[in-house]
């Protein structure tokens, strides 16, 4: 095999090279930072599926999802979406620190309010 060969093999060899995840992450992020979203990139997901890579980035309130060419390494597609946000009636009541400090407030209140009443309260018999 000549030196001309061996040249012509390693160019072959480099234009069927596929990306990898860094790199079509790299790709995705400068694309979005061109698009005008500079803070809150965050990466979250980078699959290949048959010739296409599909990168998920997280922006600050909306999530991007870039498809880039494995071969030509050209944005195929791509989509913005605003994240989908919890519903309040999915979860009854959440434990935030805010309604810790409201239910303790009240409780506080309340034990308060029974003993300028006069009400006996369930705590000394309980200890």
């Amino acid at each position: 095999m000549s030196a001309d060969d061996e040249d012509t093999y390693d160019e072959e060899e480099e234009e069927t090279k596929l990306l990898n995840a860094e790199e079509v992450t790299l790709i995705a992020t400068n694309f979005l930072k061109r698009l005008g979203n500079k803070q809150g990139l965050k990466p979250i997901k980078a699959s290949l599926e048959e010739d296409v890579y599909i990168v998920e980035v997280g922006l600050l309130k909306k999530t991007a999802t870039v498809q880039i060419d494995a071969t030509t390494e050209q944005i195929k597609e791509y989509e913005i979406k605003n994240k989908e946000q919890e519903t309040p009636s999915s979860s009854l009541f959440s434990l935030t620190p805010k309604n810790i400090l409201i239910l303790a407030g009240i409780s506080a209140a309340s034990i308060i309010v029974s003993a300028l009443l006069g009400i006996q309260s369930l705590l000394p018999s309980i200890l």
